[in-house]
């Protein structure tokens, strides 16, 4: 019986050390979970960023080939279709350079939930 109070102290001294990695198990699934929304809404973000730009896309090229049709009848048209054409290839830059930016972040994301689904997901 002299042991009882010691015992009872180690006991609560293991429940709480083994509650313990439990809780910051919980608290980094749940920052991974915020990460993985925020990263969610970057990518979607990305994805509106592309979307818009698709459309004046496409008006940057009718406008290039409108402007090419006529491109030899002056110096002038000239120069209006070389404008064209660069902003087109502008355009296209630009095009590239989000979609390449929007795979990468949803490569993150996918990454990002895999891990979360192995580490903290439950069956």
């Amino acid at each position: 019986m002299k042991y009882s109070l010691p015992m009872a102290a180690a006991l609560v001294v293991v429940s709480t050390a083994a509650a313990a990695p439990s809780a910051f198990a919980y608290e980094s699934c749940t920052k991974q979970a915020a990460a993985i929304q925020s990263a969610r809404r970057a990518a979607l973000e990305l994805k509106a960023d592309r979307n818009a730009l698709v459309p004046e896309l496409e008006a940057a090229g009718d406008a290039w080939e409108d402007a090419q049709t006529v491109r030899n009848f002056s110096s002038d048209h000239a120069s209006r279709a070389d404008r064209a054409r660069a902003e087109y290839e502008a355009s296209k830059s630009r095009l590239r350079s989000i979609e390449a930016e929007l795979q990468e972040a949803v490569a993150s994301v996918n990454a990002r939930v895999s891990a979360y689904n192995s580490h903290c997901a439950t069956d």
